[in-house]
């Protein structure tokens, strides 16, 4: 996959909510549980910087309603997940930075193509010549997957592609352990994206700083949704 001016980024969830010790996932599931999405969080922010020499970023953020989703639980700990004022779950992730040149967006569910404000920035990006869209960001098997499933069925048959680069996603470590079944959240999830029509680029070659061109040239593909587990 070649990036470049016709490569759009779209970067879902870059919260604290995330990755921060005081966000909701790391106060509910414990603090070990959420490394695996700041050692994601480290690489995305460096990738960020590169890709804005070389196309267009579209960051996306979540507030959500008390209870979303916790079926209207408000004693669990994810009951304030991204709730405005509630807690520091909406600021942006530690390291991330925004550019004037940027496009924010706000969702309010997983899915962000459910945000028209969303769909408008896929469609200027697509007018303006964009034929590819990488989705990043947290979480992998949640709001990254749900977003560019959707993403892909509102550009399909109109010669776009949707990737997801799975060392700029965050996930819970708990997500990596097999289930009952024998397979875990996060291969589920690459399933899932496949068979949709996603493509699912695992991990990344040599990669030299604020080189976006460089790191997806040498990224190489994988060996090869439901209720909101977060």
């Amino acid at each position: 996959m070649n990036a470049g001016p016709n490569t759009a980024l779209v970067v879902i969830d870059a919260q604290r909510a995330f990755v921060d010790p005081e966000g909701s996932v790391a106060r509910t599931f414990g603090i070990d549980d959420v490394q695996p999405g700041v050692a994601a969080l480290g690489r995305l922010c460096r990738f960020i910087a590169g890709h804005r020499s070389v196309g267009p970023t579209i960051f996306v953020r979540s507030e959500y309603r008390p209870g979303q989703f916790t079926s209207g639980d408000l004693n669990h700990g994810m009951a304030h997940v991204c709730v405005p004022g509630r807690n520091i779950d909406c600021e942006w992730a530690s390291g991330v930075e925004l550019s004037p040149h940027d496009v924010v967006v706000t969702k309010h569910h997983a899915d962000a193509v459910e945000s028209a404000a969303y769909r408008d920035a896929i469609e200027q990006a697509i007018g303006n010549g964009i034929n590819r869209i990488v989705v990043v960001g947290f979480q992998f098997t949640t709001c990254v997957a749900a977003s560019a499933v959707s993403t892909l069925e509102m550009v399909r048959g109109r010669g776009v592609g949707v990737t997801v680069v799975e060392a700029f996603t965050g996930s819970r470590a708990s997500s990596y352990v097999p289930g009952p079944s024998g397979v875990s959240r996060i291969e589920s999830t690459r399933r899932r994206l496949e068979t949709s029509g996603v493509e699912v680029i695992a991990d990344v070659g040599d990669f030299n700083d604020g080189d976006a061109a460089h790191y997806f040239s040498s990224a190489r593909a994988p060996p090869r949704m439901p209720r909101t587990t977060w």
